[in-house]
């Protein structure tokens, strides 16, 4: 058996029958059915074939609006020879397989594109299958048209076609030897009607297929039941926008990357590890005179102006005040501006404190005692 025999199973009919096959006959009509061995006479509605469209050209199903053919088929033999040809037709739509037609009467492979050429806007409507299952394969035709051009030539074969194209195919076709018969030209009124069937077969059969599909579920417009997922809290910044590392030009937004008008559903409260350092910028530093008075508590800080260790001490309370005030400046406290030694004086616990005082003094004293002996060897 050849890929392309024609397979008979009994099946049920998909969709519409528009074409059924015409198996009516006489004694005549059926001697000429025996002579073409047509098979299975009577029973070719009984036989059903669904056929899928894999043709990698798309162009049947844009033009049509379908993915496969549902057809009737049946054989018949050119008497004196073994052959088989196949007769097929898609009864939903009418669409008939012309290529055998050709064949069976001795036609080049190239005729029936000159056919088409030879007729304007028929090939608009017909389809070239050249891929899928090889039974498919060939030229499909509108039915009326396709019985209008086998008229033409078909009449050697005339008696094997009738039950496709009905009783009256017999006196259609065109006898050999007159005018008419091998030019396979139609009159244009039957393009234009096939015209209009194909467009209202594809939309029918593309509104059909929407219909038939599964649709996606519409997703519930209802959003009363979505609530915002609260958002995490900001930490306070440690770092103040002046020094350069706080980037936020707004502190009132208390949720990270929280649009404005949004906010959580419910409130909650939430407290820091780590409590935050003290915003109090620059405090205030005891005075050289605070610290003496801490280390040395036998020191009076309230001798009187006129004494005589007052004019010295007070000359050495200016100078250290003046150092240690430079020292421990605010303006010297910002982070990353002070020197090595002054952020080591401004950080040093008391007792480093007064050591340094403590050393202050005894430069002023050295320098007064240098003062002194100079201006004793100039006199």
């Amino acid at each position: 058996m050849s890929k392309d025999a024609a397979i008979f199973a009994r099946e049920k009919v998909q969709g519409e029958v528009r074409y059924a096959p015409c198996e009516a006959q006489d004694e005549k009509l059926a001697s000429e059915h025996r002579r073409f061995s047509v098979f299975p006479m009577g029973e070719i509605a009984e036989y059903r074939r669904h056929i899928p469209y894999n043709s990698e050209k798309k162009s049947f199903l844009a033009k049509t609006g379908r993915g496969a053919f549902e057809v009737f088929q049946y054989t018949f033999k050119i008497p004196g020879e073994d052959r088989v040809y196949t007769v097929m037709w898609d009864y939903n739509v009418g669409l008939v397989r012309i290529t055998p037609f050709f064949k069976c009467c001795q036609y080049a492979k190239t005729m029936p594109a000159k056919m088409l050429n030879s007729n304007p806007g028929l090939r608009e409507i017909c389809h070239s299958i050249t891929g899928g299952a090889l039974a498919a394969q060939g030229y499909w035709m509108p039915f009326e048209a396709a019985k209008a051009v086998a008229a033409t030539f078909c009449y050697p074969i005339r008696y094997a076609l009738t039950p496709l194209f009905g009783l009256d195919f017999v006196t259609k076709c065109v006898k050999p030897g007159e005018d008419r018969f091998g030019h396979m030209v139609i009159d244009r009124q039957i393009i234009r009607r096939c015209t209009d069937e194909a467009n209202g077969y594809r939309s029918t059969s593309r509104e059909s297929s929407r219909v038939g599909s599964p649709t996606t579920p519409v997703a519930s417009s209802d959003m009363s039941t979505w609530t915002p997922r609260p958002l995490r809290p900001r930490l306070t910044g440690f770092f103040d926008s002046e020094s350069g590392y706080y980037s936020d030009t707004d502190r009132s937004d208390k949720y990270l990357a929280s649009p404005p008008s949004i906010s959580p559903k419910s409130a909650f409260s939430w407290t820091a590890m780590n409590t935050p350092r003290s915003v109090n910028r620059d405090p205030e530093l005891p005075s050289p005179r605070a610290v003496l008075d801490s280390t040395n508590p036998g020191r009076s800080c309230d001798a009187p102006p006129n004494s005589p260790d007052s004019s010295h001490s007070g000359r050495v309370q200016q100078l250290e005040d003046e150092d240690y005030d430079e020292a421990v400046s605010p303006r010297s406290m910002k982070v990353g501006l002070l020197p090595e030694n002054r952020r080591r004086a401004a950080l040093s616990t008391k007792d480093t404190r007064a050591a340094y005082v403590l050393m202050q003094l005894h430069f002023a004293d050295a320098t007064l005692k240098d003062g002194t002996k100079k201006r004793r060897a100039t006199s």
